[in-house]
């Protein structure tokens, strides 16, 4: 890829896949080893209101603790394809933004919103660090 528009673009389709696909297995992870109480029903949103006030805490910190680690390997694909930071912050506040409007679906706590708008902004700096042999200065 010569052309470094489409080499920019392709970092950030792929680092918000990646990130969605590990957002989405580490997520499956959590909710196998922290079920939701039995007899909910998700579709119904009296119970979708319930649900964060009967999980234990451990399955929010799992779903917390998927965004962050979306968010970093997205941002270290983003990194690694383009070679520019630029990219990785695209990626990591589009991750932000879905992890906030993950929380609008439903009532999380609001250390959860939080993490969600912080946490993958702060893996964009960590993947800064550990991809800095990879960026090239602007």
């Amino acid at each position: 890829m010569n052309n470094p528009m489409v080499r920019n673009i392709v970092a950030v389709a792929a680092g918000i896949v990646v990130a969605m696909i590990v957002v989405f297995v580490v997520e499956g992870i959590g909710h196998a080893l922290f079920r939701p109480p039995a007899g909910l029903d998700l579709s119904d949103p009296d119970d979708q209101a319930r649900l964060m006030e009967l999980v234990p805490d451990e399955a929010r910190i799992a779903v917390v603790v998927a965004w962050f680690l979306g968010a970093l390997a997205g941002t270290c694909a983003a990194i690694a394809i383009s070679h520019r930071a630029l990219m990785a912050w695209i990626v990591g506040l589009v991750i932000a933004l879905s992890s906030v409007w993950t929380t609008q679906m439903f009532p999380h706590p609001d250390w959860m919103l939080a993490a969600g708008a912080v946490l993958p902004l702060v893996a964009v700096l960590v993947a800064k660090r550990v991809m800095a042999a990879r960026l090239v200065s602007a």
